[in-house]
């Protein structure tokens, strides 16, 4: 059903929009050339196959993210130029977030209880990792894993809120008999099953390579067997959560594309 296209380079457009999104702390350190050749070094580092031979202390990585998000935004950058500063930002912002994978573990150990669905605080925490990690201010004395660990727990406790509102509103016990399938055909399920096959056809949505390999994985056809998160990551050498991350934003996209599909309004 899901067919593997190439990785499509962003349009300049794409390119234009992420950089506006970018953020930085207004420090004067962000803005010399030899914050901007440290930035460039320690993106080298991280991209390499051995990655960092010692990893960078937190102040580092965070007054590079910085920069290459300062370099990024800066006027009269060409295409090229703002799309290499924005690889790079990238690149430190998640070693970044894998490196402090481990807070959101901790954080949900602590937040966790049995109405609560494991994935669903999975998905928050990452969530609100990546949020402060693109937030975080590193020059205002106070380490990153204290901004985090705060960031986590208010996204957790809202979670824990939204689904005690939501017993409280609907206090009813779940019924197995509730997902049953109709046997009965579904023209408009038929409809969208159609437009959603031609829509991966074709990569209207334009996935990369992985989205779309991974989506073949966890969404086979019939004669198929379906993945884990961890089988995909061990297969394709990321961790499980990360193989989340981008299934996640993968059905964003696709989401996107059928509310504005014309055929299904």
């Amino acid at each position: 059903m899901i067919s593997n296209h190439s990785e499509r380079k962003p349009r300049p457009a794409d390119k234009a929009t992420a950089a506006r999104a970018l953020w930085f702390a207004p420090d004067p350190r962000v803005k010399t050339r030899q914050a901007a050749q440290q930035a460039i070094e320690l993106a080298r580092s991280i991209s390499s196959s051995g990655g960092p031979a010692t990893p960078p202390d937190e102040e580092s990585l965070f007054a590079a993210m910085h920069t290459c998000a300062y370099k990024a935004t800066r006027r009269g950058r060409t295409p090229a130029e703002q799309a290499e500063w924005i690889r790079r930002w990238e690149c430190i912002r998640e070693y970044i977030v894998q490196r402090n994978l481990g807070l959101v573990y901790s954080m949900i150990g602590r937040f966790s209880n049995r109405r609560s669905d494991e994935d669903d605080l999975l998905s928050d925490a990452m969530l609100a990792l990546t949020r402060a990690t693109d937030r975080f201010n590193p020059w205002r004395g106070y380490r990153f894993s204290t901004y985090a660990c705060n960031v986590i727990a208010r996204a957790l406790m809202r979670r824990g809120k939204r689904e005690s509102n939501y017993r409280r509103l609907f206090p009813v016990q779940h019924d197995a008999s509730f997902e049953r399938v109709a046997n009965t055909a579904d023209t408009g399920s038929e409809l969208y099953v159609e437009r959603l096959r031609h829509i991966l056809q074709e990569n209207v949505c334009d996935l990369t390579e992985m989205e779309t390999r991974i989506l073949a994985q966890r969404f086979p056809d019939a004669e198929d067997p379906k993945l884990t998160f961890q089988e995909i990551g061990n297969a394709v050498g990321l961790s499980k959560e990360r193989v989340r991350q981008i299934q996640n934003v993968a059905l964003e996209k696709l989401r996107e594309v059928l509310v504005g599909d014309p055929v299904l309004q």
